[in-house]
C-alpha cells in the first residue's frame, strides 16, 4: 500500500479530534406508567398480550438482528417459521441478507418503532398470537431504512418465530446521485411499504440489537493496558489528550488509536482505526477492544461508527 499523503495525514488526524458521543438509550417507563399495547382490531375480543409474551418477542427480535447484522446467517435462518423456510431456502436468504450487508455495511441503530399484537385473527393461516415489529434502522452506508417483522408464537405457547421480514432502503451512494426531489419521491414510495413509518418519525426509544464480537482480541495486543503500553514504548507514536481520551497517531501505519478514560462508561477500551487504500479510493478500518459490559462496549462502537461515517464523507468531499 502506498503511503498516504501528508495532507491525508493531517485530514486523518484532525478529523478523529472529536470527542465521541453515546447511543441513545431505550428508556424504561417511570414507575407506576400506564402500559401501552396495540392489538388489532380483528384479534381475538378482549385479549391483550402478557408481560412475557412481550419480553419473549423482544428476545427473538433482539437475537434475531444481531445474527442477521453480524453475518450469522445460519443462525438467523434457524428463527425463521417451518412454514417460512419451506417456501424461502437457505441460499436464497442467505444472498439476500450478504447482499444488504454489502450495501448498507455495519448497522449503527435499530429502532423498534411501533408493536401490534393480535391472536387468532381470522385472515392469518394459523392460530397462535402474532406480533407485527415496525423497524427503522440505520447502517454505516444507509441512512434511510425502514422494515417489519412478523412474528409469530404458536397456540401452545413457546419461543416466538419469524414469519415475515421486509425492508425497504435506499443506499447512501443512491441518495448522492439523486436530486432532493427525485430522493424524497423515491423514499416516499418505499417508505409506504412500512406501516406506520410516518408515525414513527417522532420521538421513539431506540432498542439497538447487540453488535457481533470477535472471538479474540484484533487489535495487536491481548489487552487494552498492553495496548497502552506497547505504544508508549515505541518512540515514533505521538501522543496527545482530548476530552480526558488519550490518543496516539502513528503516522507510519496511518492509524489513530483512541483510549477511553476512567470513568467512562467503556473504560477499559482502546479503539483503533487506520486509513487504508481500497480500490483507488481512502476507507476506515477500525478495531476495537473494550473490557467494560456489553451494553457500554456496544455504545462505544456506534459512536465510533458515527464519526467514521462524517469522516470517510468528509475525506470523500476533500473538505
Amino acid at each position: 500500500m502506498s503511503k498516504p499523503s501528508t495532507v491525508l495525514l493531517v485530514t486523518f488526524a484532525a478529523l478523529l479530534s472529536a470527542t465521541p458521543v453515546g447511543a441513545a438509550h431505550a428508556l424504561a417507563p417511570a414507575s407506576g406508567a400506564p402500559r401501552q399495547v396495540n392489538v388489532s382490531s380483528d384479534s381475538a375480543p378482549g385479549w391483550i398480550p402478557s408481560t412475557e409474551q412481550e419480553d419473549a418477542a423482544r428476545k427473538t427480535v433482539t437475537a434475531f438482528l444481531a445474527a442477521l447484522d453480524g453475518g450469522r446467517t445460519r443462525e438467523a435462518y434457524g428463527f425463521l417459521t417451518k412454514e417460512h423456510q419451506n417456501q424461502l431456502p437457505y441460499d436464497a436468504f442467505s444472498r439476500t441478507a450478504d447482499r444488504f450487508r454489502a450495501d448498507a455495511g455495519d448497522v449503527v441503530e435499530r429502532r423498534i418503532t411501533t408493536v401490534t399484537w393480535s391472536k387468532d385473527p381470522s385472515a392469518a393461516p394459523y392460530p397462535g398470537v402474532y406480533a407485527a415489529i415496525d423497524l427503522v434502522s440505520r447502517f454505516q452506508r444507509v441512512d434511510r431504512h425502514c422494515g417489519y417483522l412478523i412474528l409469530h408464537q404458536s397456540a401452545t405457547g413457546g419461543a416466538f418465530h419469524v414469519m415475515r421480514q421486509e425492508d425497504n432502503y435506499i443506499d447512501n451512494a443512491t441518495a448522492q446521485k439523486s436530486s432532493k426531489a427525485e430522493l424524497d419521491a423515491t423514499w416516499a414510495r418505499l417508505s409506504a411499504n412500512c406501516p406506520n413509518f410516518a408515525a414513527s418519525q417522532t420521538d421513539a426509544p431506540q432498542v439497538n440489537a447487540p453488535l457481533p464480537e470477535a472471538t479474540e482480541s484484533t487489535i495487536g495486543y491481548a489487552t487494552v493496558a498492553a495496548a497502552l503500553e506497547g505504544l508508549h514504548r515505541r518512540k515514533d507514536i505521538e501522543f496527545s489528550t482530548r476530552d480526558g481520551w488519550t490518543v496516539a497517531f502513528d503516522e507510519a501505519s496511518s492509524a489513530v488509536w483512541s483510549f477511553a478514560p476512567p470513568g467512562h462508561p467503556a473504560y477499559p477500551a482502546a479503539v483503533k482505526r487506520q486509513a487504508v487504500e481500497v480500490d483507488g479510493g481512502t476507507s476506515l478500518r477500525m478495531q476495537v477492544l473494550c473490557e467494560a459490559d456489553k451494553a457500554s462496549c456496544d455504545d462505544l462502537v456506534r459512536s465510533f461508527q458515527d464519526l467514521n461515517t462524517r469522516m470517510e464523507q468528509s475525506l470523500k468531499s476533500g473538505r
